[in-house]
């Protein structure tokens, strides 16, 4: 008969294999989103896009993915998530129906990766309900290349009335003219096409009160860090879907900047045989994740 201590025991390691089992065999994957949502308002629909890579390496075709989405103490909806693009992409539409800091979360395999707290506005009086980039100068006949253009066709009058009449005043003075608008006409729209480049979402948040720390943070949620790295910083890890893999702890951890530069930009330079993906982040998106790792 087998002792009380050694049935405990031998359930006990049981349950460790069924729970160690799935992690080994295929049973995880890093749920990686795009970009933060910003300027999210009530009633416009916003498009979000992920990516799934199984063991944060194989792009994972073929599955259905579902954005669960409510307020605290309210009923959530979920909308589901279609294959877009490149394997293992998906995307998805939401649309919050009213102001309020949103809780959302992504499923999909076997992973369901919280995402940070959405704060969703009222447009304000007069603006259009809509989060689509704005169009800058979309026609390109502004009322002041018009004007511009009229004026110049005027003077290609008068040099030939001024040429008819042989009046060299009015020759000079009609040139003049002709030269000034030909100028203005091949000078000016160098200038808007530049300054109407919008900004990207994260250059937007990274310039309002949210600080560098906090960006990084979310951006540690979002990428998908925070399912292979545990780090204390980002609150209660294990809410967002932490699972030990044997990748470092990140709590108490700090490193040189340029070190880290080059991690996050591509982890497969520094080490060749590294299960860190490379999660194609931009330039402002490292920095913000180098502060909040090196944070105290």
């Amino acid at each position: 008969m087998f002792s009380r201590s050694r049935i405990a025991l031998g359930v006990a390691l049981l349950l460790s294999l069924i729970l160690v089992i799935p992690v080994f065999a295929g049973g995880w994957a890093i749920i990686t989103l795009d970009k933060l949502p910003t300027n999210v308002i009530a009633g416009a629909p916003v498009k979000v896009g992920f990516t799934v890579l199984q063991h944060g390496q194989t792009p994972m075709t073929g599955l259905t993915p579902t954005i669960s989405v409510s307020l605290p103490n309210e009923a959530e909806f979920v909308v589901n998530a279609k294959p877009d693009g490149k394997p293992g992409h998906y995307n998805a539409t939401l649309i919050f129906p009213k102001e309020g800091d949103w809780n959302w979360s992504i499923q999909a395999f076997s992973m369901k990766q919280k995402m940070p707290v959405l704060s969703v506005v009222v447009p304000l009086k007069g603006q259009p309900v809509s989060n689509s980039e704005p169009v800058v100068n979309a026609s390109p006949f502004s009322p002041l290349l018009v004007i511009r253009l009229s004026v110049l066709g005027i003077g290609i009058v008068g040099l030939v009335f001024a040429m008819r009449r042989k009046s060299r005043f009015a020759m000079v003075l009609t040139g003049l003219c002709l030269l000034i608008g030909i100028g203005s006409i091949v000078i000016e729209p160098t200038v808007p096409s530049v300054e109407a480049q919008s900004k990207s979402s994260l250059e937007v948040m990274s310039e309002s009160s949210i600080s560098q720390v906090e960006l990084g943070r979310q951006l540690f949620i979002a990428k998908g860090c925070i399912t292979c790295h545990a780090n204390a910083k980002v609150g209660k890890y294990s809410d967002y879907g932490n699972i030990d893999v044997g990748a470092p702890n990140l709590t108490n951890f700090s490193a040189n900047p340029k070190s880290l530069r080059l991690w996050l930009k591509d982890p497969s330079v520094v080490k060749s045989d590294t299960w860190m993906p490379n999660l194609d982040l931009s330039g402002a998106e490292i920095e913000a994740l180098i502060a909040f790792i090196n944070s105290k």
